[in-house]
């Protein structure tokens, strides 16, 4: 039954391949607690759901017919029980079941010893169920988890990054518009210089001219 777990899992959320899968070893089983501590919440959303309820109720009735043991036991007594709606007082809904199945052979020590037998069919197949859970929110939930944590790292370098290139982006523009201010005013007093410089050079060259024999 190692891969129970994985069976009711993938009809609520994808699961990876089995072999990536970690199967409980037996002498792991009396550690893990009967309630599925990592996939409470997820439990817990599937509760509120009358179809996810649906579909659990099926798979533990699969889950118990393929455990049924030989002959009239717990199993029966429960299906016969439930078959028994009608009958509104318990104690006689439980006798009557009881007693319809005690002529098939079943006793009560039986009938206790073999509902033990399904309780730890349950918790086995709940230990499996929580192995699974916590592979696929290993897989599902944390590395996402992880990639997001890793990308939002990656936003504030980049941010800060953007913010020293703007900085920088402002602070070279400050030099550019000082060096075209430089480069203006220079530009305007070479212009100066060189047309007072050439009117001179001109009124020189009319004045040898004149004066120069």
């Amino acid at each position: 039954m190692a891969n129970i777990g994985r069976k009711i899992l993938s009809a609520f959320v994808e699961v990876t391949d089995e072999e990536h899968s970690t199967v409980i070893r037996p002498k792991e089983e009396k550690q893990i607690s009967t309630t599925v501590n990592s996939g409470h919440t997820l439990q817990k959303r599937q509760a509120d759901n009358p179809e996810a309820n649906e579909k659990f109720r099926q798979y533990f009735d699969r889950l118990f017919k393929e455990a049924n043991l030989p002959g009239p036991d717990y199993f029966e007594f429960s299906k016969m029980t439930e078959a028994m709606q009608v009958i509104t007082d318990e104690r006689a809904r439980y006798s009557a079941a009881f007693a319809g199945l005690g002529v098939q052979g079943l006793d009560k020590n039986k009938l206790l010893n073999t509902a033990a037998q399904y309780v730890q069919i349950l918790e086995q197949d709940a230990a499996n169920y929580n192995n699974t859970v916590d592979a696929a929110l290993k897989e599902k939930v944390q590395s996402k988890q992880q990639e997001i944590e890793a990308n939002a790292k990656r936003i504030e370098a980049l941010s800060k990054e953007i913010g020293d290139m703007q900085q920088k982006i402002m602070q070279l523009q400050q030099e550019v518009k000082e060096n075209e201010e430089k480069i203006e005013g220079n530009s305007s007093g070479y212009m100066q210089g060189m047309q007072w410089m050439k009117s001179k050079m001109l009124d020189d060259i009319e004045k040898i001219k004149k004066y120069i024999q």
